[in-house]
């Protein structure tokens, strides 16, 4: 565990700024932390240590885990953030980062054109091996311009081989320790592992924290619904299979449709109306619309006859349905009319 301790420590210091390094070595020292003790280690804001640790967790550099948490007085458990470090995910993450730059530089190291490996001391003319093949003596190459007899040329170092070599005298000390850690086995680290071997913090009596206590939580005893409401729901479930045709069932479907038609009808006074709809009052009700009907047009009849006075039996048949009262008024006329024909014989005479 010291050499994953000291790789990380290496390479925090390497790569990243004060703070991050500050924040490592601090989880290093204590194993676990709280997100208000690390804060006040480092007398920087909680939010801004939460930016800071979030660049580092994605960085695989430490892992932040959150659980819920008792104060005292208080009924409703609150949510604490901790943070510690996994060494086998940061390890897997260096050897990662190592192995991509690694092969970022060999793709710069590859020479584009190939090596002139031989070199004319009279023309400076270079050549190839292939090209100078033809040109073979048992002195040596010959120099395909001048005929003079090429020298090999020293070695050089192409500048991709110059970056590739400098990364690998830099990356020295990690490359070291990734190859004894790969010759050990690192220990598992979880969060219960970290709590237990945590080193406390004094604090000053002015920056004291609340304690508080953790709760048993997990998903065995997570809730499955609203705290004080009653599981009223089917404990057991029953399938039945039939074919259909049996008549009990039709029976029970008849008499379930007619329970809840029963139920689902309307009250009376919906239902029914208020105006009646008997025959007999529907036709008491017809009577009494054609007598009043009829009334008017006999009066106005019989008053067109008495106008007229020409036909007696029509005009009795009229009075006879009128009443007493149209009689009287035939009397009337009739008396005026016999007046009328005295005076007339008076004036011939």
């Amino acid at each position: 565990m010291e050499v994953a301790q000291r790789l990380v420590r290496s390479v925090m210091r390497a790569f990243y700024t004060t703070q991050e390094i500050l924040v490592i070595d601090a989880l290093v020292i204590h194993s676990a932390l709280l997100d208000l003790d690390l804060s006040y280690l480092l007398k920087i804001n909680i939010k801004d240590l939460h930016k800071l640790c979030a660049s580092l967790r994605d960085a695989r550099f430490l892992v932040v885990h959150s659980r819920p948490e008792m104060l005292e007085g208080k009924t409703r458990p609150i949510s604490r953030t901790y943070y510690y470090i996994d060494y086998r995910q940061t390890i897997d993450a260096i050897k990662w980062r190592v192995h991509k730059t690694d092969k970022d530089m060999q793709v710069h190291a590859h020479p584009v054109d190939e090596t002139k490996e031989y070199t004319c001391p009279r023309c400076s003319a270079q050549w190839t091996q292939m090209e100078v093949l033809d040109t073979f003596s048992p002195q040596g190459f010959h120099c395909g311009r001048c005929n003079a007899l090429l020298e090999l040329s020293k070695e050089q170092e192409a500048p991709g081989h110059q970056q590739l070599s400098r990364m690998n005298n830099q990356f020295k000390f990690m490359t070291d320790l990734l190859q004894q850690i790969d010759s050990m086995v690192i220990p598992e680290c979880t969060f219960e592992n970290a709590i237990q071997h945590a080193r406390p913090i004094e604090r000053e009596s002015t920056h004291e924290v609340q304690q508080s206590i953790p709760l048993e939580y997990s998903i065995h005893n997570k809730p499955s619904a609203v705290k004080g409401l009653a599981d009223t729901g089917p404990k057991t479930m029953q399938v039945t299979i039939s074919d259909g045709n049996d008549e009990q069932e039709t029976l029970e479907s008849r008499k379930r449709k007619e329970r809840l038609a029963a139920e689902n009808a309307l009250p009376s006074w919906i239902t029914n109306s208020s105006v009646p709809t008997t025959a007999a009052g529907a036709a008491a009700s017809r009577g009494v619309e054609e007598e009043e009907d009829d009334r008017p047009a006999k009066k106005i009849k019989s008053e067109v006859k008495l106008e007229g006075g020409d036909d007696d039996d029509e005009d009795d048949m009229i009075f006879e349905d009128v009443g007493p009262t149209t009689k009287k008024v035939k009397v009337e006329a009739g008396a005026g009319e016999e007046e009328e024909d005295d005076i007339d014989f008076e004036d011939v005479v």
